[in-house]
């Protein structure tokens, strides 16, 4: 199946009830685009080719998806419509063709690969699910048990809107069926050329009709408006966390916890509630990430300990055992093996040492209005609280930073440095009483 199968994305459609400027097909679920989703599902049946239809508002998606091929479909005139453009530019003589949707991330692996096995004995595949209140859906009539056709809900009837048996809309078509394409009408109520309609056709023709039903409705369901979207989160969250959780990841209250796609967890991880982690995060054994802290692009190795209330930016590496406390923020930076920045703390652009102890409050410098300086802090030094060190600088080895300190010079090892001023007492006058 894999040397004769190609799948076709459908994702030229406007979006119109998304309100909203950008395309719905890259509106994110989990931090990806819904079609990245597809896209990826889609690889899983390694297929010869994979294709997109699209609208003029999507041309570029050739260079963010360049193994894809891709079409304009202008004006949009119907799915039958997409499928007859991407005929005109593909030969599919013995190959068959899967049809999916940009905007159903959802979609199961296991649902795919079924109708993909079904396709070598039919020649059409749909896949249905069960709805109890259809207000949008086509419907899938059958007589005898057997596939007649689909209508849309628009064009039913209203005793053929009570049907419980819905159309997903991905369906699988072989060669034979395929040659019936450019045959498909515009004769309802919106003028568009329903590829739906192939069922129909195929009847005529005597060709195999399979329907199969997808082992979740849920999964089976487009997205169409931004409530639809955020139903979508929450289902691939839970997903996600159901995942960890059975690979070992402990979460305290799971449903308060945001995860992406692509987060690697190790061995005997703990995450307190209210974390988010997003994209291109790696997490190390026996980590523990504490409540409200916000991790994005990062490395953390083993045993180190995150938040509450902390935020690990892009770039950032967090080596063994190292710790990172209540409202520390870090962005691209190394922190070496058992160092601690413990509380109300910025690091920016910086390598810290092993076995360094950075105080409340230590801000580094790094950015001067024109780039981004680096700070280094060398093995086993100690910065004193609101300390405030102006990159680019060093502070050497084993080097103590006095508490309120503005260091704009590098700092030799084994050294001492401060910079205050003298401390002045005056004396007040003394106070009249009041009567």
């Amino acid at each position: 199946m894999a040397n004769n199968l190609q799948i076709l994305i459908l994702a030229a459609g406007k979006g119109t009830r998304m309100n909203s400027d950008t395309p719905k097909v890259l509106h994110e679920v989990l931090g990806v685009p819904m079609i990245e989703h597809v896209i990826n599902k889609a690889k899983l049946l390694k297929p010869s080719k994979i294709s997109i239809i699209i609208n003029r508002d999507l041309s570029d998606i050739q260079k963010k998806y360049p193994n894809v091929q891709t079409m304009i479909q202008e004006p949009q005139l119907g799915t039958g419509h997409a499928v007859q453009i991407f005929l005109k530019k593909n030969k599919l003589n013995n190959r068959k063709l899967l049809v999916l949707y940009g905007d159903n991330p959802l979609i199961d692996p296991i649902d795919l690969k079924n109708m993909s096995s079904e396709l070598k004995k039919n020649d059409v595949v749909i896949m249905g699910f069960n709805q109890d209140k259809n207000n949008s859906y086509g419907i899938i009539v059958k007589k005898k048990g057997m596939v007649e056709e689909i209508i849309e809900f628009k064009d039913a009837s209203k005793l053929q809107k009570k049907i419980k048996v819905c159309n997903s809309g991905i369906l699988a078509l072989s060669s034979k069926a395929l040659q019936l394409v450019n045959q498909i009408k515009n004769n309802n109520v919106k003028k568009e050329f329903y590829l739906t309609d192939i069922v129909k056709l195929s009847k005529k023709y005597n060709h195999k009709i399979k329907l199969i039903t997808a082992k979740d409705a849920k999964t089976a369901l487009g997205i169409n408006d931004m409530n639809e979207l955020g139903i979508a989160e929450t289902i691939m969250q839970d997903q996600l966390r159901k995942k960890a959780m059975r690979q070992g990841v402990q979460m305290t209250a799971p449903e308060t916890i945001f995860l992406s796609e692509d987060t690697i967890f190790g061995k005997n991880v703990k995450i307190e509630p209210y974390v988010i982690i997003g994209s291109k995060v790696s997490i190390g054994n026996g980590v523990v990430i504490k409540s409200f802290s916000h991790i994005e692009q990062a490395v953390i190795k083993n045993k180190v300990s995150i938040g509450p209330y902390a935020r690990i930016r892009p770039g950032t590496i967090l080596e063994e055992n190292s710790q990172i406390g209540n409202f520390v923020e870090v962005k691209n930076s190394k922190i070496n093996k058992n160092s601690k920045i413990n509380h109300h703390s910025y690091i920016g652009d910086t390598e810290i040492g092993e076995d360094v102890n950075i105080g409340a409050g230590t801000i580094t410098c790094n950015y001067d209005g024109i780039k981004k300086n680096k700070t280094i802090i060398k093995k086993g030094s100690f910065v004193g609280s609101n300390t405030s060190l102006v990159a680019p600088v060093v502070i050497g080895s084993n080097t103590i930073v006095g508490a309120g300190s503005v260091i704009t010079k590098n700092v030799p090892n084994n050294t001492l440095a401060l910079s205050r001023i003298k401390q002045k007492e005056i004396k007040l006058p003394k106070k009249k009483k009041k009567n």
